[in-house]
């Protein structure tokens, strides 16, 4: 199996674009203490935004946890693993599949108890899907805004059109 570095190249101006819009995500929400962008392959594809962690260390863990998840969801039936939470006594962490090619790739978020799940979960699907148009070559919103359309996964600049 190609490490992650080899089956998501970045190059400087995407690296650059993909930590703003981790970091931005890190910044909106009170409480989130880090976010690291993995491949599937336990890689962190750009360095964490946040305080908390290695990334490099909770790449790999992430990589590791949803692999299970999703082995468990497919032993189930239940269908494509999208979301794994994980709830402890300090905080929350939650973990996304992201789909993107050449192969899918990870977003893990820790936060401390004063996070709301639903509005960490809403917040990382945005960043997620700027994070996959940013790969895939489309307009991404460089401040990590999708616009009003994110349900159908519209971009920021298809709600300002009239």
């Amino acid at each position: 199996m190609p490490d992650g570095r080899d089956v998501h190249p970045v190059d400087a101006r995407q690296r650059e674009a993909l930590g703003c819009h981790l970091q931005a995500f890190c910044n909106d929400i009170d409480g989130v203490r880090s976010v690291v962008l993995a491949s599937v392959d336990g890689f962190a594809v750009v360095p964490g935004a946040g305080t908390h962690g290695n990334g490099e260390r909770l790449a790999a863990m992430t990589s590791a946890m949803l692999a299970l998840a999703g082995a468990v969801g497919r032993e189930l039936a239940l269908g494509e693993l999208e979301v794994l939470m994980l709830e402890a006594g300090g905080g929350k962490v939650l973990m996304l599949a992201l789909p993107s090619q050449p192969a899918p790739l990870l977003l893990m978020t820790a936060c401390d108890q004063r996070c709301v799940v639903g509005k960490v979960l809403w917040r990382a699907k945005e960043c997620g899907r700027n994070i996959v148009a940013e790969l895939s070559g489309s307009r991404a919103d460089p401040q990590g805004h999708m616009g009003l359309d994110n349900q159908r996964g519209a971009t920021w600049q298809d709600s300002i059109r009239p």
